[in-house]
C-alpha cells in the first residue's frame, strides 16, 4: 500500500512539474466561426465560377444533342439500306456506325470530365483566397482557430467572421476564370 501511496505521488509530483511548462507553451484557444458553405455559394468569384460551367454545360449538351440526332439519322439510313445493301456492305456499314457511337460516347464521357477538372481547378483558387482571406481576419481580430460553423453547435453571432470574410473575399477576389483545358497533372 505505502509503494503505491509513493508511486501515485511521485507522478503527481512529475505531473505538475511538467504540466505548467507545457500549458505555457500553448496560447488559449481564441475561437471564430465561419460559414464556409455560404462563401463557396454567395461570393461573387464563386457565382462567376457557376456561370462560367454552366455557359460551358449548355454548350457541351447542344454539341452532344447534335452529334446524337447525327447517329439517330444515320442509323435510320441504314436501317432503309438494309434490305438493299449486301450482307457484307451493311456489316461494315453497321461496323462504321457503332464505331461513330462509340467515339461520340467518348466525346461525352471527356467532356464529362474536362468539365469536372476546369470546375475543381476555379474553386481550388477560390478555396486558396478564402482561407486566406479567412486567415487575415483572423489574426486582424486575434481569433488563433477559425472553426466551420457547420461544425459548432452553439456560438455567439460576435464570433462568426462569414460577413466580414464574404466583403473580403469579394474585394480580394471578384472574379475567377474557369479555365479553358484542364490543368496539367
Amino acid at each position: 500500500m505505502r509503494a503505491a501511496g509513493l508511486g501515485f505521488c511521485l507522478a503527481l509530483a512529475l505531473f505538475t512539474c511538467f504540466a505548467p511548462a507545457r500549458a505555457q507553451t500553448l496560447p488559449p484557444a481564441v475561437v471564430a466561426v465561419v460559414d464556409y458553405q455560404r462563401l463557396l455559394r454567395e461570393a461573387k468569384a464563386a457565382k462567376s465560377i457557376r456561370a462560367q460551367v454552366e455557359e460551358r454545360r449548355a454548350r457541351y449538351q447542344d454539341e452532344i444533342r447534335n452529334e446524337e440526332q447525327r447517329l439517330i439519322e444515320i442509323e435510320r439510313e441504314l436501317t432503309r439500306q438494309r434490305g438493299v445493301l449486301s450482307t457484307e456492305a451493311y456489316a461494315q456499314k453497321r461496323s462504321a456506325f457503332e464505331q461513330d457511337a462509340a467515339r461520340v460516347q467518348r466525346m461525352v464521357q471527356e467532356r464529362r470530365r474536362e468539365l469536372d477538372a476546369v470546375s475543381a481547378a476555379a474553386y481550388a483558387e477560390l478555396r486558396n483566397a478564402i482561407i486566406e482571406v479567412v486567415g487575415r481576419l483572423a489574426e486582424s481580430r486575434g481569433f488563433n482557430l477559425v472553426l466551420p460553423s457547420s461544425a459548432v453547435l452553439l456560438f455567439s453571432p460576435q464570433l462568426d467572421l462569414t460577413e466580414e470574410a464574404l466583403a473580403a473575399l469579394d474585394r480580394r477576389l471578384p472574379d475567377v476564370r474557369v479555365p479553358d483545358q484542364p490543368p496539367s497533372p
